[in-house]
């Protein structure tokens, strides 16, 4: 599907697809944890998503994708 990746919910375990232009950062931090940020409401606070992927992994599927 043109646009999109497909990642796992780190805490469900269940496949959610991403839509690229939405996402506004990926942050990995210091235990390997990663973060797809899809945005933040008005006091600042980030929406989106902790993934079981790793960041390098995140970063090939959005090079690989299509939009």
């Amino acid at each position: 599907m043109k646009g999109f990746i497909e990642v796992t919910d780190y805490d469900g375990g269940i496949k959610v697809l991403c839509p690229i232009q939405k996402i506004t950062g990926i942050v990995c931090d210091g235990d390997g944890s990663v973060f797809i940020e899809m945005g933040t409401d008005k006091g600042g606070e980030s929406s989106g998503i902790l993934v079981c992927e790793s960041f390098d992994v995140i970063k090939a599927k959005i090079e690989k994708c299509e939009v």
